[in-house]
């Protein structure tokens, strides 16, 4: 996958979800891993590389302890390999029921 394959899906996810740092599961030759999108770091500063497949994105375990930080390369995650995960409905104990 490209970084801009990449960005692209994210952007669609990130309208849905209502956030900057929506919880997807994204898709590699070797793991998946779930979580929350942290960053996503990709160089540009070669124009004639507009497509790079290179870039780092930085994925979070949900929750109000994060766990440890992933880093996943864009150009291992498959052509597919990025889904929206749904997102958790608050606890009946919460909401006063």
């Amino acid at each position: 996958m490209t970084a801009e394959q990449f960005e692209t899906v994210l952007e669609e996810i990130r309208r849905r979800q209502g956030t900057r740092h929506p919880l997807v599961q994204v898709a590699t030759a070797g793991r998946t891993i779930r979580g929350r999108v942290g960053d996503l770091v990709v160089d540009r500063t070669q124009a004639r590389h507009a497509n790079t497949p290179y870039g780092i994105v930085t994925m979070e375990q949900p929750g109000l302890v994060p766990g440890p930080l992933m880093f996943v390369q864009v150009a291992e995650i498959l052509e597919d390999g990025v889904r929206e995960l749904p997102v958790r409905q608050p606890a009946l104990a919460s909401s006063g029921i």
